[in-house]
């Protein structure tokens, strides 16, 4: 993350049935926390992007005919993003911001393109009954689609240091995260995991199957052993003895979708980096049908990384 020099951070001022509201909502003020820590370790420069939700003629009759309601619109999304950047400020970090009208996703994305961002940092939707990871469209959105890694915060009570869980394929894209994490958790406090889930033999027929058990198990043996091997290859790319708690590795068979939630509940994790995949003939981009069905499943914030190479699918002027 020292890579980081440009954070693009989306502020939700919508509340209830206003355009604009001064009180942020949980998720966007966890964002919030979380650029302004990030941006005070890395010295990282944060833009505070505010999005109306206001199509063109929508934005041109409330001008023509409401122009009150439209001052008063403005002026409170523009006191809350001088409100932030002052926050940032006190911390040290450079910070500006850009009051837009549009489609939320659509203003972003192009922001994120245009701007050449490192980094984009939004809050999730609010928790539901369930209190798990909820997706809004903004953020589906931008996961798919945005050129940069993007961060997805839920609300959290701790906003500085993390307990950070690195899921691994062995993958050029899992290399980049676990550079990325390592390095970024260097001038900080956070606890690393890393994590590889074997499913070689998560087929539970293979053990009811006529080969011997004892074959399955000195198979599984030899799968775990070489797993273990790669994640020590991969880390030994990087600097991680630099890091004050080192790094936790996790070899474990399975099913990702089941073994990842429990890792994440059990390690206490605040936030889970996954590799997107490209999908061959299909435009943008596809976070993994597996990934997808794992963020259902679990409460914590979620960092998705890129390919090197991948381009957003939407052209921009």
């Amino acid at each position: 993350m020292s890579s980081f020099k440009k954070i693009l951070v989306g502020v939700d001022l919508h509340h209830a049935d206003r355009l604009a509201d001064a009180e942020l909502n949980p998720p966007t003020l966890t964002a919030i926390q979380r650029s302004i820590w990030l941006a005070s370790q890395i010295d990282a420069e944060i833009v505070f992007c505010a999005t109306l939700d206001l199509g063109a003629h929508t934005q041109e009759m409330l001008h023509e005919h409401f122009g009150e309601v439209a001052r008063d619109v403005e002026d409170v999304s523009h006191r809350v993003l001088k409100g932030l950047v002052e926050q940032a400020a006190e911390k040290g970090c450079k910070a500006s911001s850009k009051l837009m009208y549009g489609t939320p996703s659509y203003e972003l994305l192009k922001e994120s393109v245009l701007g050449k961002y490192d980094l984009v940092i939004v809050g999730t939707k609010d928790m539901g009954l369930t209190g798990r990871f909820l997706l809004g469209s903004t953020s589906q959105k931008l996961l798919r689609r945005c050129e940069c890694p993007v961060w997805v915060t839920k609300p959290d009570p701790q906003p500085e240091n993390l307990n950070v869980l690195v899921c691994s394929d062995f993958s050029d894209v899992s290399q980049e995260m676990i550079n990325m994490i390592v390095t970024s958790c260097q001038t900080t406090d956070s606890k690393v995991h890393l994590l590889h889930v074997n499913e070689t033999l998560a087929d539970k027929s293979l053990w009811s199957s006529s080969i011997p058990e004892d074959q399955l198990e000195e198979y599984q043996k030899k799968q775990r052993e070489q797993s273990e091997a790669k994640l020590n290859d991969q880390l030994s790319m990087t600097d991680f003895r630099t890091l004050k708690y080192g790094v936790k590795t996790h070899v474990i068979d399975g099913n990702p979708e089941e073994v990842i939630p429990k890792v994440v509940e059990q390690e206490g994790i605040d936030l889970i980096v996954l590799g997107t995949i490209g999908r061959s003939g299909i435009p943008g981009i596809l976070i993994g049908n597996t990934a997808e069905r794992i963020l259902t499943h679990i409460d914590c914030s979620v960092l998705a990384v890129k390919p090197v190479g991948f381009e957003c699918p939407v052209k921009f002027e």
